[in-house]
């Protein structure tokens, strides 16, 4: 983060428009400590306040799933081609990009992603990150939260425990010796890594899988992010494989969100990521307990998985995963036209523009156990906004009444003024 960077800090704001408490307000100030905590909101301007007579600002995005080294196979889709017409054999080339990683590779890879995440008006970033192993074990992970200091974001490390290549623990691709640890070693390492948390910096959780980790160990290791209130996170029943193998391998007609659903108790902290083919049953279930549905519909969409069965009042959060293309209101989007087209319906899931855009932010926020942090513009939560220029020509003829519409349906990352991280603006336009 460069200290010549522009800073609101301990200062009063005073947008044209603030997105506060689930509305547009116009015209109200809000105040800032040196910290980059909001202290106040309304109340009398100051004769000094910075104003801002033609922005919105909305809370900053919060991305609740990412692999940002995979933004560097950009270019390789093979779509359309013989070559790549599954999961799978994209994930072939994932594995050989990983080959080749070092650390300097990583943090290079990590802080362009970063960046162009900001740029997208993402302020903060859930990494799921499991490519632990360099030159030493675990010397990759530092790397990562380097990346995310310099470029100005803030990061929740979601460390990812991996330890077979499938249910039947077949041999590994030797690329997969990198993400693998014994139970007590990753343990250890996340112990050490606890202590990198800061204003900016918060670590979560995550069971790769069902398919590399055991459920035995997937329990132990949710019961330890339970004891410390930490998030949770899991690759989930992302494609249709998963769930044959998984029957296959206990001998019983249960796909791993069933058997969680049993041997886990699944509440807030519990993040189902993808869940594209999660039985409806169980999606409702996840609801009723509270846990949240990480979807990234520009990935699912890119790699053909398929489309998740939204249910009503489901708390949904969005991810950019494989980063192929960064924009978060693009993500907004398919995750709405994909329930309408699967259901022949303008009205799925409650999936407003409003909505959407709570997704997009406090969901985010709930999936990271960060929402006493960020999420929204809110007293006593740190200054994280993305603005949008109310001069651009998407936006003309736009009121309180319709911009939230507007922007969430309408613009991208072009219309984008702003990007502030506690109480610094990290994209200036």
């Amino acid at each position: 983060m460069s200290t010549s960077a522009t800073s609101y800090r301990g200062k009063t704001i005073l947008p044209r428009y603030a997105f506060i408490d689930g509305k547009l307000e116009e015209n109200v100030p809000i105040t800032v400590d040196n910290d980059g905590i909001i202290t106040e909101i309304g109340g009398s301007v100051p004769y000094d306040a910075l104003r801002f007579e033609h922005e919105v600002f909305l809370p900053g995005f919060v991305n609740a799933h990412s692999h940002a080294f995979h933004r560097h196979l950009r270019g390789k889709s093979g779509i359309g081609g013989k070559s790549a017409d599954t999961f799978w054999k994209w994930r072939d080339n994932m594995y050989a990009l990983v080959d080749g990683i070092t650390t300097e590779k990583l943090y290079e890879y990590c802080y362009r992603t970063f960046r162009e995440m900001l740029e997208a008006g993402i302020t903060t970033v859930g990494e799921f990150h499991y490519v632990h192993h360099g030159t030493s074990r675990f010397d990759l992970d530092t790397a990562v939260l380097r990346a995310a200091q310099d470029a100005g974001i803030r990061m929740t490390l979601i460390q990812t425990f991996y330890e077979h290549a499938s249910f039947d623990q077949p041999l590994l691709h030797p690329v997969q010796e990198r993400f693998v640890s014994s139970f007590q070693e990753f343990i250890d390492n996340l112990n050490e890594l606890l202590k990198f948390a800061s204003q900016t910096v918060t670590i979560a959780v995550a069971a790769h899988s069902a398919r590399a980790v055991g459920f035995d160990n997937i329990k132990k290791l949710y019961n330890y992010a339970l004891e410390r209130n930490l998030a949770f996170h899991i690759h989930m029943e992302e494609q249709p494989k998963e769930i044959d193998d998984c029957m296959r391998f206990i001998g019983e007609k249960k796909g791993p969100s069933d058997v969680l659903l049993e041997i886990l108790d699944i509440g807030p902290l519990f993040s189902a990521v993808h869940a594209t083919y999660t039985p409806p049953a169980n999606m409702k279930k996840f609801t009723q307990h509270g846990a949240n549905v990480v979807i990234c519909p520009c990935t699912e969409g890119y790699l053909g998985d398929g489309i998740p069965h939204i249910v009503d009042n489901q708390h949904i959060s969005f991810g950019t995963d494989c980063n192929n293309r960064i924009s978060f209101l693009e993500e907004m989007r398919w995750a709405c036209y994909s329930q309408q087209m699967r259901h022949n319906s303008r009205s799925v899931g409650g999936l407003s523009a409003v909505r959407l855009l709570h997704n997009a932010t406090m969901g985010g926020a709930r999936s990271l156990s960060i929402d006493k942090i960020t999420g929204s513009i809110e007293v006593g939560k740190q200054l994280d906004y993305v603005s949008f220029d109310l001069n651009s020509p998407v936006l003309t003829g736009l009121d309180a009444d319709t911009l939230i519409d507007g922007i969430v349906l309408s613009c991208g990352n072009r219309e984008i003024s702003k990007v502030v991280v506690a109480g610094i603006a990290q994209i200036l336009h």
